[in-house]
């Protein structure tokens, strides 16, 4: 499969010359046909879980019930479940995004609080909290917890990684078997509610090895009959030091230092990405008549300045104000938004951000409907079965839009527009109009 990355920017340039904007060109297409294809692979042995929550180092895990499931301890009406979510990486690949959306028993569970740990500061937009429930005036996805966030520096390599905290209300006890579970795990693909992402090649690739265990609730009292009891944590024997009374110092009194905000970097923020493109392909809506699963792909060109470190893509159902964001790394210059409610028109911008969090200036907006190639206003060329971003393109790979036309035959039409636009100013100046 090939993965292709468009490099032609947006046409609106300012050039000091059209023969400077040619030759731009040519170099930029000679450099795109030159870009390898194929990527490295990487290891997919990361497992996730859950466990009883720890301020410790040392936190042991639920006892295990069977092979795939753990289980609680006695539970109560009005008990707090406190869980984390764990993740093992044993070869220290750098993780820098996660998802793990869990279902449960809205009937037996209360949603109380859940937070993701701050070594994943971009949280996705409505990805940390519990779905709403049914009628509450929004799409029924109930009994789901929505965990979504990412690390675009550098991501993270520790053997064991907390990513999220979890706490439910015990609201009633039942006999019935109730559990605990990860929404919609991938293990080869990047679709999904349940996955562990690295950036590779450009792209992102999942590696989450196997389908993270379900954890089944226990009603009553003490252990629960038949479970695998987990093995005690031991602690090394501490041996206190004689008491000595130190002599007594009076410390001056010391003013706190006072936290500067970042400073801003007024050339950073002058920055434009170039060249953002959209397309959609055909996608009927799903039977519910609520959500379609529309796919939305995008491409633009890099910033190549050493102060960025990701790009922001902003998109919203209404011009120039968008609400929902989503945060890649600087390897990344295609996305797929997925999930996007079929024959609904969304506008799309992208910054570029550097390590301060500043963004740079918009990009050019572009829109698209979601489901229908003919409404693009950026279309672009693709061959059936590109990748972006770990999507696949498929029909003919082309959208149609204001003009229809191949990339290359865009690029071509754009060099004679500025080349007529470059002469028509040398001529007004050479001979400029007599009244």
């Amino acid at each position: 499969m090939k993965t292709i990355r468009a490099t032609i920017g947006n046409f609106s340039l300012s050039l000091t010359s059209i023969f400077n904007f040619q030759f731009s060109i040519f170099i930029v297409l000679l450099t795109a046909a030159a870009i390898p294809v194929g990527v490295t692979a990487v290891t997919p042995d990361v497992t996730i879980k859950l466990r009883p929550h720890c301020e410790s180092t040392m936190c042991p895990d639920f006892p295990r019930f069977d092979s795939e499931t753990f289980i609680t301890n006695g539970l109560k009406v009005g008990d707090m479940l406190d869980i984390d979510i764990i993740l093992s990486n044993p070869t220290a690949q750098p993780i820098q995004s996660v998802q793990s959306w869990l279902e449960y028993d809205s009937s037996i569970l209360e949603g109380v609080d859940v937070r993701i740990s701050d070594s994943f500061p971009l949280v996705a937009p409505g990805e940390q909290a519990f779905a709403p429930r049914p009628g509450s005036g929004q799409a029924p996805d109930s009994d789901r917890v929505k965990i979504g966030a990412s690390n675009v520096s550098g991501g993270m390599k520790d053997a064991e990684i907390v990513f999220a905290r979890v706490t439910f209300k015990v609201l009633k006890e039942t006999e019935e078997t109730v559990k605990i579970g990860f929404h919609d795990f991938s293990l080869l693909g990047q679709e999904g509610k349940t996955k562990v992402l690295v950036i590779e090649g450009g792209r992102t690739a999942n590696i989450l090895k196997t389908r993270p265990d379900d954890l089944r609730l226990f009603f009553g009292e003490g252990s629960p009959s038949g479970s695998v009891p987990t093995p005690p944590i031991t602690q090394p024997p501490v041996t206190n030091p004689p008491v000595a009374t130190p002599p007594v110092t009076t410390l001056p009194i010391t003013q706190p230092p006072v936290t500067q905000p970042y400073p801003t970097d007024p050339t950073f923020v002058a920055l434009q990405p170039q060249g953002l493109r959209v397309m959609t392909e055909g996608d009927p809506p799903s039977p519910d008549g609520l959500r379609g699963a529309g796919k939305v792909y995008l491409i633009w060109n890099p910033v190549s300045d050493p102060r960025v470190v990701g790009y922001n893509i902003y998109y919203g159902t209404v011009s120039g104000r968008y609400i929902q964001r989503r945060t890649v790394s600087t390897e990344t210059t295609g996305v797929t938004i997925r999930n996007l409610p079929v024959g609904t028109r969304y506008y799309f911008a992208v910054t570029a951000f550097n390590a301060q969090g500043q963004d740079s200036e918009y990009s050019y907006e572009v829109a698209v409907t979601v489901g229908d190639p003919a409404s693009s206003t950026a279309p672009f060329t693709l061959e059936p079965g590109t990748s972006i971003d770990g999507s696949v393109i498929g029909g003919g790979g082309q959208v149609p839009g204001g003009t229809g036309m191949p990339l290359i035959a865009l690029v071509a039409v754009a060099v004679i527009s500025f080349g007529a636009s470059s002469a028509s100013s040398y001529l007004w100046k050479k001979f400029p109009r007599r009244a």
